[in-house]
């Protein structure tokens, strides 16, 4: 579609598809996940979304969580974000404080 050429023949990729082949998520959506999934296990310790940045316990989940923050003020200016709207429900769905109060 892109212009690029490809080895991949129909016939191949129904083979491939024939024997259960999973194809690798990119590196950057696998890492999200797993950052959602440790948040979610935060939830479930603490009864909230709310990972303190200097969070001791896991201090990549705490920049992580406000990575996400910064990134949501970004997609709603309509401005470039990595956060996409399948990645915001699935935040809004367990909870997630998009600001926090001072």
């Amino acid at each position: 579609e892109d212009g690029n050429i490809s080895t991949l023949t129909d016939e191949r990729l129904e083979r491939l598809q024939n024997i259960g082949f999973r194809w690798a998520k990119r590196r950057g959506q696998v890492r999200w996940d797993e950052k959602y999934d440790e948040l979610i296990q935060y939830a479930a310790k603490f009864g909230n979304c709310h990972v303190p940045t200097k969070f001791k316990e896991n201090t990549a989940l705490g920049r992580w969580v406000s990575t996400q923050r910064a990134e949501y003020k970004q997609f709603c200016k309509g401005e470039k974000s990595s956060l996409t709207a399948e990645k915001i429900r699935r935040l809004d769905s367990i909870g997630f404080a998009w600001f926090m109060s001072l």
